[in-house]
């Protein structure tokens, strides 16, 4: 096939499965325009004058989801902190805070253009994002979404609320979150959150004004029992722990994001219990900041993300798997995170992706691996953890449209923005720095 994104056309000879149940080897898939109209065997499949592609035996799941990103960080790669990292909190302060305050509207669009670019490469379909950028508040949102409709994938973002800067700070984040939300709330591909850093830099009056502000319905996006600080902090204010802090003050719904939940109160998994809200696991970060482990005995449902490390969210999977149990792990629990239970949530927020079924959107990841050995869906986790490893895709497509195919982003012309953004991570470089 020479079009790139054509209207119609079939991708063929791929073992297919969703990890969910549907398993198909020597399947095809026929896209029309944006939707899924058909999921056969190769030979079933084939239409005259219908543009074939050819995958060779790879395997083609649904498109991915990363839980909890930062594109931001894209360009942190190469910078050293400014002062100690031997605390949780020596980390943000001397590396994290450091950076975001540098961020301004130019290298904010590249960060989160190469970011996306790179996640594109391993699969990823869907971004919740949680972006800062505390010397470029007002329309930084905006300047990401620019990003993303580029790509042509979807996104789910916030802005990180914190009183880091100072209260009247706060309040322009605040106005920022809800900006955003609110434009959004019909969009098919784009939709906002509230975002929030952690219970340790936000304000009693702070919470009280972000739950005076917020639409009942709007879902928060936080940093939740990340450190042993956290808990802290919330325990000396007379409350159980992070959630129940943050439930104190009515944030805290079946479509709250809480990322990490590694260090929580007794009092704080009963709320998981009453309320399920969505708990992201972010192994990689854990195991760099030193921060320990989510207690997965007591957690059962929880997705992926990566918390800025990576776009690969295979390659993620693949961390948890050995950061956890490792050869003891269960392969049914890490399928019931990696598959069913991501969908489960993918789905409120995006209806009609992570399926095969006729009429599901078009978002799908052929990864670059063809398996040698016997494959079925009772040894899929191990195939992806073993075999397909750093999540390295053949091609990805959302909503229809080819946006990798065979190492090249289609696209645009990666060379040049490659170039582009070199020149803007230098200057952010400077600016941290300085």
């Amino acid at each position: 096939m020479r079009t790139n994104n054509p209207d119609k056309y079939i991708i063929a000879n791929g073992i297919i499965t969703d990890g969910a149940g549907y398993f198909l080897e020597n399947g095809a898939i026929l896209i029309e325009n944006d939707r899924i109209t058909g999921v056969l065997r190769t030979e079933e499949i084939i239409e005259v004058g219908v543009d074939y592609i050819d995958v060779g035996g790879r395997l083609i799941i649904p498109g991915l989801l990363n839980a909890h990103h930062h594109l931001y960080s894209t360009f942190a790669a190469g910078l050293s902190p400014i002062g100690e990292t031997n605390s949780f909190a020596g980390i943000l302060e001397n590396l994290w805070w450091r950076l975001d305050r540098a961020l301004d509207e130019e290298s904010v669009y590249y960060s989160a253009l190469l970011g996306l670019i790179d996640s594109i490469k391993h699969g990823v379909t869907t971004i919740f994002d949680h972006h800062a950028s505390m010397n470029f508040v007002g329309g930084s949102l905006s300047v990401i979404e620019d990003a993303f409709k580029l790509t042509g994938i979807k996104g789910l973002l916030c802005f990180e609320t914190s009183d880091r800067m100072g209260e009247t700070d706060a309040e322009s984040h605040i106005a920022e979150n809800i900006d955003f939300y609110e434009k959004h709330r019909d969009s098919e591909t784009l939709k906002g959150s509230f975002g929030l850093h952690a219970n340790l830099t936000l304000s009693e009056k702070t919470l009280e004004k972000i739950h005076e502000a917020k639409p009942p319905e709007m879902p928060i996006h936080v940093h939740c029992g990340e450190d042993r600080a956290d808990l802290e902090y919330c325990i000396e204010r007379g409350y159980k722990g992070p959630i129940d802090r943050l439930n104190s003050f009515g944030l805290v719904s079946g479509n709250s994001i809480l990322a990490h939940c590694i260090h929580l109160g007794k009092k704080d998994y009963g709320l998981i219990d009453e309320i399920s809200p969505i708990i992201v696991s972010n192994s990689e970060s854990n195991a760099n900041n030193r921060v320990g482990k989510m207690d997965r005995r007591r957690i059962k449902d929880y997705i992926l993300g990566s918390d800025g490390m990576t776009g690969d969210i295979i390659g993620t999977l693949r961390s948890h798997y050995l950061l956890g149990e490792g050869s003891a792990e269960d392969f049914d629990e890490l399928r019931h995170a990696f598959f069913d239970y991501r969908y489960e949530i993918q789905r409120r927020f995006f209806p009609d992706t992570a399926s095969f079924t006729h009429g599901s959107r078009a978002d799908i990841a052929v990864l670059d691996y063809i398996p040698v050995t016997p494959i079925n869906p009772d040894n899929l986790m191990g195939h992806l953890i073993f075999g397909a490893k750093s999540g390295k895709v053949y091609m990805t497509i959302s909503d229809g449209k080819i946006l990798y195919r065979d190492g090249k982003i289609t696209f645009i012309d990666e060379m040049e923005i490659t170039e582009k953004a070199h020149k803007v991570a230098s200057k952010l470089h400077r600016r941290y720095y300085g």
